[in-house]
């Protein structure tokens, strides 16, 4: 429940921030585990949810393995 309050507001400021920018705010979310772990597989829902949520105002791109 907490990592839903979490990314819910996180969601909405990027939101509020991603409204008054003319262009996409990319999000570069980078791991050091691999995609199907638990930490990999919550990267991919933060982008779902965050591109889903702002109407594509909001770009996230999942580096996984250290790859940046």
């Amino acid at each position: 429940m907490k990592l839903r309050a979490v990314l819910s507001t996180l969601i909405l400021g990027l939101t509020v921030f991603a409204a008054q920018a003319s262009e996409p705010v990319i999000i570069r979310f980078s791991h050091v585990v691999a995609p199907n772990t638990p930490k990999g597989k919550a990267a991919e829902y933060f982008k779902r949810l965050a591109e889903e949520r702002t109407n594509g105002r909001v770009k996230v791109e999942v580096y996984p393995n250290s790859q940046l």
